[in-house]
């Protein structure tokens, strides 16, 4: 008899996922942006200052907050030079003179 609650078990196992794949839900997905990444690199260096990673950790959290810093000034030097290509685009069409 003791076989028999093993197999109600098995069925009740295989069961289980039909039933939660019936009831999926949508995820949206998570978006990041370069502010939440500043806030983010902001928050590594007040951790390291204060002292809330040990020295083994240190390498690692160094590593990853240089990857981001690197990463936030390219994106800066992207973001400043399609600023001055707008300032510059706008200028161009209007010191040109209409042919008479």
């Amino acid at each position: 008899m003791a076989k028999t609650p093993k197999k109600a078990a098995v069925q009740e196992t295989v069961a289980a996922p039909a039933a939660e794949a019936q009831t999926t839900t949508t995820v949206e997905p998570v978006q990041l942006t370069i502010a939440d990444l500043q806030l983010l690199s902001r928050i590594v260096d007040l951790a390291s200052r204060r002292g809330a990673f040990q020295a083994a950790e240190l390498s690692q959290v160094g590593d990853a907050f240089n990857k981001l810093a690197g990463f936030l000034a390219y994106v800066e030097s992207v973001q400043k030079k399609e600023e001055a290509e707008k300032v510059e685009a706008p200028a161009a069409t209007t010191t040109e003179a209409p042919a008479a």
